[in-house]
């Protein structure tokens, strides 16, 4: 029965050193330990010592502490299975087999974590480390080791796993891009899916690390200097590159780990944001313009009025005031057209679509006797030419403003010098689209005129007495029915508008 004869305190080291220099040879455990115990004094670790021989064990005072036992508490160990009670069950057969294996000559050395069981029924890590004795002959007598309570550290290494677990988790799964990079190349070190995803690689491979996202070397120059210079960067608007040498802009945020030579990025793809931000722009200088010209234009035919009433009130000629109301009435016309274009405008960015089935016969005819019946057409032929066979489905009120502005276009802009002057509509259907197109052997449009003349008040002609919103309308519709125009236009003979237009499958 293995008896426990002395609490030993003191430095393992000290410890060991000492039982391997001086117990050899000496038949008496007790008095060696009593030797020790001073230089042993103060130490946290639990020594302990093993007599193969006589089968007694000894441990010191922090041993026992370690575990919650009082000074005088007995032990009860028996030599090698002494502890063997107190083992944790997930670690009791591996710290078994090993120091079975190392009594037994298996293994040159030992040391082992495992846990304990405290008097209070929780667990303490242990740091296990021992050493055979051995006798002049070579023969094993005893065995001497250490026990240090690592729980704390455990706990803490075990927190710092917990927390990187976490920040990885938090990186690979963010919403947003995120990578690693090397603060004085821009090499990458490591990046999240959504980073790659951005960058249009459908599945990241090691070699792709080498990618450099940059727009350009200046830029990277800048942001690296930046970098090291402020220690981070918030919200910097930059464009990077994709696999395929698409620009991306993005809001960039990195901090600097200069001890590290790493950066850690955070990127969010603001594309849409620009898009949107340079559209509202560009509508926004749309408006400057069209109040301007809008108002201008408004105001012409209106003081052309006012002047020829102020005439008509003075004159006492009637050809004179007869000659006055028809220019007042060519005015009002003047203005009520461009009224009706304005307000073509507004309908088409507030109305939504409203796919129906359209007669293209119907529709073109119904506009040509619009125009022609109310223009000096005289010597004027116009032809028709639909062939729809089948049904065209699409919204029919911007499909008759987009008639209706080309078809009065050419025969406002007919040529009025030629033997025959003449304006060709036709319409062609299939399952797919409608293409119509209308044609004159009008004046023509200059080649330098041609990219202008859908822009919004833009008249390509010194004849016109238009708004110059005719053409820019017909764009914005055909736009909202994802139309597709095409003109073809020689000076001084003649102009062709092609549309082509969804046919809509109906549902």
């Amino acid at each position: 029965m293995l008896k426990i004869l002395l609490n030993v305190k003191g430095n393992n080291e000290n410890f060991k050193s000492a039982l391997e220099e001086k117990c050899l040879g000496v038949s008496s455990v007790k008095d060696q330990l009593h030797k020790y115990e001073a230089a042993a004094n103060g130490a946290n670790d639990g020594l302990w010592d093993w007599d193969f021989e006589n089968n007694v064990a000894f441990v010191s005072t922090p041993w026992k502490t370690m575990l919650g036992l009082d000074e005088e508490e007995a032990v009860g160990y028996r030599g090698l299975f002494s502890w063997e009670s107190l083992l944790h069950p997930e670690d009791k057969e591996r710290a078994i087999n090993t120091f079975r294996a190392y009594i037994n000559g298996c293994t040159d050395s030992y040391r082992e974590v495992f846990r304990l069981k405290h008097k209070d029924g929780s667990y303490r890590w242990i740091l296990s480390k021992a050493k055979i004795i051995h006798d002049d002959n070579g023969k094993a007598v005893r065995i001497s080791g250490s026990h240090t309570d690592i729980t704390e550290q455990k706990k803490a290494a075990d927190a710092l796993r917990k927390s990187e677990e976490k920040y990885r988790n938090l990186f690979q799964n963010s919403l947003v891009a995120m990578l690693r990079s090397d603060s004085e190349t821009g090499k990458i070190i490591e990046a999240n899916d959504k980073f790659w995803d951005m960058l249009g690689v459908s599945q990241y491979q090691d070699d792709q690390l080498n990618f450099d996202f940059f727009y350009n070397d200046r830029e990277k120059r800048r942001l690296l200097t930046l970098l090291k210079e402020q220690g981070s960067v918030d919200n910097l608007e930059i464009q990077v590159k994709s696999v395929t040498g698409q620009l991306i802009w993005v809001s960039f945020s990195a901090v600097l780990y200069a001890d590290e030579q790493v950066f850690e990025c955070v990127l969010k793809d603001i594309s849409q944001t620009k898009e949107n931000l340079l559209e509202l722009q560009k509508v926004n200088f749309e408006l400057d313009s069209f109040v301007y010209h809008a108002s201008h234009d408004l105001r012409s035919p209106l003081r052309s009025v006012l002047g020829l009433i102020d005439l008509y009130r003075m004159e006492q000629s009637q050809a004179i005031k007869k000659e006055c109301i028809n220019k007042i009435e060519s005015s009002v016309k003047r203005l009520d057209d461009l009224v009706v274009e304005l307000l073509s405008i507004s309908r088409n960015d507030r109305v939504n679509d409203e796919h129906v089935s359209i007669n293209l016969m119907v529709e073109i005819n119904s506009s040509i006797s619009s125009y022609y019946n109310a223009t000096d057409t005289k010597g004027l032929e116009v032809i028709t030419k639909v062939d729809q066979r089948i049904p065209f489905h699409s919204d029919l009120t911007r499909v008759r403003i987009i008639l209706n502005n080309l078809i009065s276009n050419a025969i406002k802009y007919r040529s009025f010098y030629r033997d025959r002057a003449y304006v060709l509509v036709e319409a062609k259907v299939t399952e797919e689209k409608a293409v119509i197109k209308v044609e004159d052997n009008g004046d023509g449009i200059e080649e330098s005129k041609l990219p202008h003349i859908f822009d919004m008040f833009y008249r390509a002609t010194e004849k016109s007495e238009g708004s110059g919103l005719g053409l820019y309308i017909v764009k914005k519709v055909a736009d909202k029915l994802y139309a597709k125009i095409e003109v073809n236009s020689v000076e001084l003979e003649g102009t062709t508008f092609t549309i082509t237009i969804p046919n809509v499958k109906q549902i």
